[in-house]
């Protein structure tokens, strides 16, 4: 009985990560604005998969059905590091996290759908009326060295004597190779909300094609 509920929690969270980034993906573009200083990554706006010729490459092979959902079991109160958990890990071989579960890294070569959210409970500041900065990095190690974006943010002022969710989140297309890695920071760290059941931070990878 708790395999099949397990199977069939399964599918259903397939299929929301499948419809959800495919629609957001479309109608969302992913040139996002980057920290200082940092080199350009191979990521792509969602809009090119208008462009024909785009489709037609990404089409012309049969993509591998790769695919994770991760959740957020920890973030450090001072790096912002998230650190992850494989929602189904138990129907891996294998996993896609290195060994602190801060790095996700890719197994198979070619362009994933990855979508990021980030959920924080705000609490009012002790004698404070100060808006709440909140952010999202994304860090992109491809072997020769580390890209760091800013992936969202947003202020949010808190109620007096309150406590509010606010949520940030963002859509990649990213072309990737075996081996690259992915980590995502979120400020503040101690705001995050990690709580397992129903869980509200996590990150999806779905492999949308070998290539370009």
């Amino acid at each position: 009985m708790e395999t099949a509920r397990t199977a069939r929690v399964h599918v259903i969270w397939t299929c929301i990560a499948l419809v959800v980034i495919l629609i957001a993906s479309c109608l969302t573009y992913v040139f996002l604005p980057k920290v200082p200083g940092c080199q350009r990554v191979n990521i792509r706006s969602a809009s090119s998969l208008f462009d024909p010729t785009v489709t037609e490459s990404m089409f012309r092979r049969q993509p591998s059905r790769e695919h994770w959902l991760l959740k957020a079991d920890h973030c450090s109160h001072e790096s912002g590091h998230l650190k992850w958990e494989d929602e189904w890990a138990e129907h891996r071989n294998e996993s896609i996290l290195d060994h602190t579960h801060t790095w996700i890294v890719i197994r198979e070569s070619g362009v994933y759908l990855v979508y990021i959210q980030v959920n924080f409970k705000l609490k009012t500041q002790i004698n404070s009326s100060s808006p709440v900065e909140l952010k999202l990095l994304v860090d992109f190690n491809y072997g020769e060295g580390t890209q760091m974006f800013a992936a969202a943010h947003d202020t949010q002022l808190v109620s007096a004597n309150t406590v509010q969710d606010a949520k940030l989140y963002t859509f990649l297309l990213m072309n990737m190779k075996s081996a690259n890695q992915l980590s995502v920071r979120a400020f503040p760290g101690e705001l995050v909300n990690i709580d397992p059941r129903p869980f509200s931070t996590y990150i999806t990878f779905l492999k949308w094609s070998d290539s370009w």
